[in-house]
């Protein structure tokens, strides 16, 4: 018997109905799948935690920009002990592959071979893709940017100095401590990191460098030579004292600061110019030419000797030594023979050559007084000052006594007319005042009569007595200058012999009271050879009459 197949029943009917539609529905959304790789992001498809989904390209670049400058902008903080360094991780050779992860985000469900897309698609409602993110790092770039940024310059280290200040004392600078990131560690520090989750802060090891000499030992140096040093060292070079104050001697000190100690040490070339130039001149002994004067024509009958001078060779080196060594001194240095030409020209005499300044007063013959007048010239005949040198008329001539040859004769003592020995050598004070007025000569200390003689110039004369009134003149001129006098029975002159260099003029005279008395100042103009101008004025006061004070007044006789 025929065997029949049993019909469908209409539940197969319905399920083979339904799988057709089905098929049908997922041919035509796989077509729309196929067809839309490279339009839109495929489903459940999602990038840095945000879903992507149906994103055009222009979308996908654009959220694939601002992620890659949220993380290459991420700020690494270094801490490398002494500070710390906050920089982009885009500046330190991180870079974000914008292209490489956009095209993976546009092609995800779209790769491999057809089974494996179907696969991923199918699955594609249960299963969410997770873009991985490309990124580099390139650690030669992170190198050079690394090494280039100021924030990791290393710190030099720097032994401590010394240095003197405006008053010439020695202070300390104190060194400074080195240190130097380790750029390799660093580097390797970022080579580790997960660019997607970069940490906040990184540490790592500094290296310190210590200077060699420390502080206290550099200190302990600067206290020892400030105290050596002091206000100022005392030298002197054969009678000629000086001192040398701290900034004279601290500049020539030299320190060399390294290698575990402090070398100090001092140029004693320039100590020895120092030396010269605080001691300048003719030191010790010097033995002076003699003259003759006929007829006003001076010639040389002995030459002298050339005066030493500062500072035998190698003294700048001693002195140094010494103070290295801890010497406080006072130091009495050697001299040497001089070798100026100027100094030669004083002990030979050359340049006394005409005369630069002379003056005569006029006196009755034949007077007690008029021998005291050529004893006090005979004594001064002579005097040889040199530049820079000072003539005290009381100290050179000494006590007007008659063991010393002079007599009484008339003075005024007191505002009165007296007699005492050595009476009139006031006369001999107005006569050389005058020559070294004209000479140029500084007049350190004078003073005018009491009273006025008229045969003195009005307001520019002086007086002498024991032990004051003194005259005290210097020497300011450029040449040294020869003191001569001559007399007559009725004058005494004084004559200053040298090679001028001065013009010497009076320009103006003023008279005015006090009181009974009258008060004169007498302006001199001196030009020198440089062109320097200078001005001074010279004092003198006059009493009414012998006897009177400025109030008009008696005054009473002296005792005798």
């Amino acid at each position: 018997m025929a065997k029949h197949a049993a019909p469908l029943s209409i539940y197969s009917w319905a399920f083979l109905a339904l799988g057709l539609i089905l098929f049908a529905l997922t041919g035509v959304a796989w077509s729309r799948h196929l067809s839309s790789e490279g339009a839109t992001v495929a489903n459940n498809v999602s990038y840095a935690g945000q879903p992507m989904e149906g994103l055009t390209p222009a979308e996908v670049e654009a959220a694939v920009d601002a992620r890659s400058a949220e993380v290459l902008g991420h700020d690494l903080v270094i801490d490398f002990g002494q500070g710390e360094l906050a920089v982009p991780l885009g500046e330190v050779g991180f870079g974000y592959d914008r292209d490489a992860t956009a095209s993976a985000v546009m092609n995800a469900r779209h790769n491999g071979s057809p089974w494996r897309q179907f696969s991923s698609w199918a699955l594609g409602g249960l299963i969410t893709e997770d873009i991985e993110e490309v990124w580099s790092f390139d650690a030669g770039e992170a190198m050079v940017a690394l090494d280039d940024h100021p924030g990791l310059t290393p710190v030099v280290v720097a032994e401590p100095e010394i240095h003197s200040d405006n008053q010439g004392r020695l202070v300390l600078v104190t060194g400074v401590v080195g240190t130097e990131a380790d750029i390799d560690s660093i580097v390797d520090h970022l080579g580790r990191l997960d660019l997607i989750q970069p940490p906040d802060r990184i540490e790592i090891d500094v290296e310190e460098i210590l200077p060699t000499v420390t502080d206290e030992m550099a200190q302990a140096t600067v206290d020892s030579l400030n105290g050596v040093i002091g206000d100022g060292i005392d030298i002197s070079v054969d009678g000629r004292a000086a001192t040398l104050t701290p900034s004279a001697l601290t500049s020539h000190l030299q320190f060399d600061v390294g290698a575990g100690e402090v070398a100090a040490t001092l140029d004693g070339e320039g100590m020895q110019a120092t030396l010269e130039n605080t001691i300048v001149g003719p030191v010790g002994s010097f033995v002076e030419p003699t003259f003759t004067v006929t007829d006003g024509v001076v010639a040389v009958r002995t030459p002298g000797e050339s005066p030493p001078v500062c500072c035998e060779a190698g003294v700048g080196d001693w002195l140094g030594q010494q103070i290295l060594a801890g010497s406080t001194g006072p130091f009495g240095l050697q001299s040497r023979p001089t070798v100026d030409p100027a100094l030669t020209a004083w002990a030979d005499g050359s340049l006394i050559v005409e005369n630069v300044g002379e003056f005569t007063t006029p006196h009755a013959c034949c007077e007690s007084r008029v021998r005291n007048i050529h004893r006090i010239a005979d004594i001064v005949r002579g005097v040889y000052l040199v530049p820079g040198e000072t003539l005290s008329l009381n100290e050179y001539v000494g006590p007007r006594t008659v063991e010393n040859g002079f007599i009484a004769a008339g003075a005024i003592r007191q505002g009165h007319l007296i007699q005492e020995v050595g009476g009139g050598v006031s006369q001999f004070a107005t006569t050389i005042f005058n020559a070294a007025f004209f000479a140029g000569l500084d007049i350190n200390e004078y003073r005018s009569h009491s009273l006025y003689f008229s045969r003195y110039p009005y307001g520019r004369e002086a007086t002498i007595s024991n032990p004051a009134p003194d005259l005290v003149m210097t020497n300011t001129t450029a040449h040294p200058v020869l003191i001569w006098t001559s007399y007559t029975d009725s004058s005494i002159t004084v004559t200053m012999y040298s090679t001028k260099n001065v013009d010497v003029a009076e320009i103006g005279q003023r008279s005015s009271s006090r009181g009974a008395c009258t008060h004169v100042e007498t302006d001199r103009q001196r030009t020198y050879s440089d062109g320097r101008v200078v001005v001074d004025t010279f004092m003198a006061d006059y009493r009414p009459a012998e006897g009177i004070d400025c109030n008009g007044n008696p005054i009473p006789e002296p005792l005798l």
